[in-house]
């Protein structure tokens, strides 16, 4: 899968899909272990839900009759369970058309059973933003199911709310874009955003509020600045570290609002956060090592030409939306041959004296 871009991986999902059996575009409820043993006899041969599907009840131990389900058409919410450990019976599940919602689940430890989730259309929203003091998966410890999940189309809403368990965010590290708002609230425990590293792009709204134990926002350097609408950054009493370069780069040319309060020293206010992103700024040379790098054509077809007036390129690396490392060269005579690359939607990675500098690229044939 590494060779496909993420639009490939779409449309893929999307044929899968089309030829599935369909049925049910009314929804279920799953209130029991019965229900749920049951499907596969009371739906033959039915392969995708085309409504919402909702699993709730105390009773609910395992999902393993719904292991013939390869995509769903509308809402999953898997809420208010006391018994359900894991999601292992969703395994062959690869899309959902709608939104993604796990809240309430008391015995929930961990989401294995996800790993062949790779697109969600509408909101994944781990936890609850009603604020009702109720913990919302007590016992959940890891993301690591949703290792595969590439593209959320809608937001990304992560509240913990008196949860003490989850510590980071491993699992999503090939989470490339989410089309919405990155709302990451109240995770009494999280101590690192690690597993964001390769989130590329947000559609919304930027909102870190009220995790007391992080103290750095590395893990979203490689965010594209202006895909952020507004930026919001409070409460978190040990982040002390924000200069990174995407918050840098939106704060010197902002599109939307700016909140920055309430922080640790040096991340406490704007103006604290700007003086550090200068303090911490970029050497002049590699100043003008961005406005000098050209990468052209782009849209490719075989070659890429690849310059930096006055600098020596290092290395050149390509990787899928999805994180994945396809290719490693240096410039013969300022080409790059790309002639073996599925069409689709690239990351090239210039390395010059150190220092790193990324561009899309769009492969086409």
């Amino acid at each position: 899968m590494n060779k496909l871009s993420l639009v490939s991986i779409i449309l893929i999902l999307r044929f899968i899909s089309s030829s599935a059996q369909s049925c049910l575009p009314e929804g279920i409820t799953f209130e029991t272990q019965t229900q749920i043993d049951s499907f596969q006899i009371n739906y033959p041969g039915c392969t995708e839900i085309e409504g919402d599907v909702t699993v709730y009840g105390g009773g609910i131990n395992n999902l393993n009759g719904l292991s013939v389900l390869t995509s769903l058409g509308g809402n999953l919410s898997i809420n208010c369970t006391n018994n359900l450990h894991e999601l292992t019976g969703l395994d062959n599940i690869t899309a959902i058309n709608g939104d993604l919602w796990m809240a309430y689940n008391d015995s929930l430890t961990s989401i294995t059973g996800l790993e062949s989730l790779i697109i969600i259309e509408g909101n994944l929203n781990i936890g609850d933003g009603d604020y009702t003091g109720i913990p919302s998966n007590p016992l959940l410890s890891s993301l690591s199911g949703l290792c595969n999940l590439s593209y959320i189309g809608g937001d990304l809403e992560i509240y913990g709310w008196y949860n003490f368990v989850l510590t980071n965010l491993d699992g999503l590290e090939n989470l490339v874009y989410v089309g919405g708002d990155l709302w990451f609230h109240y995770n009494d425990s999280v101590k690192s955003l690690t597993g964001l590293n390769n989130l590329t792009s947000i559609g919304g709204l930027l909102w870190i509020y009220g995790n007391p134990k992080i103290n750095s926002l590395e893990a979203m350097d490689n965010i594209e600045p202006g895909s952020i609408t507004n930026l919001r950054i409070e409460y978190n009493y040990e982040l002390s570290t924000c200069n990174i370069q995407s918050i840098c780069d939106y704060l010197a040319a902002p599109g939307g609002s700016i909140v920055i309060n309430e922080n640790a020293t040096g991340c406490n206010s704007p103006g604290e956060v700007q003086d550090s992103c200068i303090a911490n700024s970029v050497s002049i040379d590699e100043q003008l090592l961005k406005t000098s790098l050209t990468i052209y054509p782009n849209p490719a077809h075989q070659d890429i030409n690849i310059s930096a007036d006055g600098f020596e390129i290092d290395n050149v690396n390509l990787f899928t939306l999805t994180g994945h490392k396809i290719l490693q060269k240096r410039p013969v005579n300022g080409k790059v041959d790309i002639s073996d690359l599925t069409p689709g939607m690239y990351i090239v990675e210039v390395t010059v004296e150190n220092t790193r500098l990324r561009k899309k690229l769009l492969v086409q044939r």
